[in-house]
């Protein structure tokens, strides 16, 4: 079990090690997460484990419980276990507890999103307390993260939304708060025009007609070789993988370099994707190129290119399901 005071994982440096970081940044997100509802009751919330079993993501999503008196919180992943317990979070810039506003008294609609546009909810900078408390009562259902919010509610996060993606100078963030907007502005149209309670599907359609097209490729692929590299520096720091996501976004790594992917279908008259990327070598900011086609179901053949650069083919086999 973790046991953590949130009050040593606040004003975190910029100069720390990532894994302390990271670690703050979920403490904070299963404080918000368990101080947005009302006390008494365990509920799963949408946030995804942050642990990597077998060096894959877990797929767990983090149950919390907060007693009606200002004690720990306490927090478990519905996968793997992984547990703990946080104190001294009362008060802090993470606690929601907060009357809610006359807006209770609209009707209010759910709407199944998927966990990836859950994370870039979560990713929104400057919300007001009203809006990051509607992003933290997510729940989790088998389907997806379930969002629960009025008309006015959603009209207000979209502005949120709108306002991160033109002040965003990442590609890829800015991307993924596009994508974002562009599918909770279908909800609330939906919502508007509804007369009743509904509940709102808003997988997005881009992103279903994008995994039906390019199914082949989406989901991690472990790198087995490449042309500059053997295998052992390859896996150097962890198990050498690139990853193709749905939304045309990805990452991989190896040996001690992470990058993030921008990918398209290759153009007229070409097979596989074509992808952009950008990150870092031994904490130099770098970026390139690259391409990939299918051999068949399992096997994965492409090259790397690097800015002013090295460039390298590689092979590459999916990884289990």
């Amino acid at each position: 079990m973790f046991v953590a005071d949130l009050r040593h994982f606040l004003d975190i440096p910029d100069e720390a090690p990532g894994p302390a970081r990271k670690m703050a940044e979920q403490l904070g997100f299963v404080v918000r997460a368990a101080t947005a509802r009302e006390a008494g009751a365990p509920w799963v919330s949408a946030l995804t484990c942050r642990r990597r079993p077998a060096n894959r993501p877990c797929a767990g999503h983090i149950a919390v419980f907060r007693a009606d008196l200002p004690v720990p919180i306490e927090w478990r992943c519905t996968a793997c276990g992984d547990e703990g317990v946080i104190s001294g979070w009362e008060d802090s810039l993470y606690d929601l507890r907060q009357p809610r506003s006359s807006s209770d008294e609209e009707p209010r609609h759910e709407t199944l999103l998927t966990d990836e546009v859950a994370t870039t909810l979560r990713e929104l900078m400057f919300l007001d307390m009203e809006c990051e408390r509607l992003v933290f009562q997510m729940h989790s259902s088998s389907e997806g993260a379930v969002l629960t919010a009025s008309a006015e509610e959603l009209d207000e996060l979209l502005g949120f939304i709108a306002a991160n993606a033109n002040h965003e100078t990442n590609r890829r963030r800015q991307k993924r708060f596009d994508a974002a907007f562009d599918i909770l502005t279908k909800v609330l149209e939906a919502v508007e025009s509804a007369d009743t309670f509904t509940t709102v599907v808003a997988m997005a359609d881009q992103a279903k007609e994008t995994h039906r097209a390019d199914g082949d490729f989406t989901g991690r692929w472990r790198i087995l070789e490449m042309d500059l590299w053997d295998r052992d520096a390859l896996d150097l720091v962890a198990p050498a993988f690139i990853e193709f996501s749905p939304d045309q976004t990805g990452e991989f790594g190896f040996i001690v370099v992470t990058g993030w992917i921008d990918w398209r279908r290759a153009g007229t008259g070409r097979s596989g994707v074509e992808f952009s990327w950008e990150g870092t070598d031994e904490g130099d900011q770098v970026s390139g190129r690259g391409w990939a086609e299918l051999h068949n179901d399992r096997v994965l053949h492409g090259h790397l290119y690097f800015h002013l650069g090295d460039d390298s083919g590689f092979r590459a086999e999916r990884t289990l399901s």
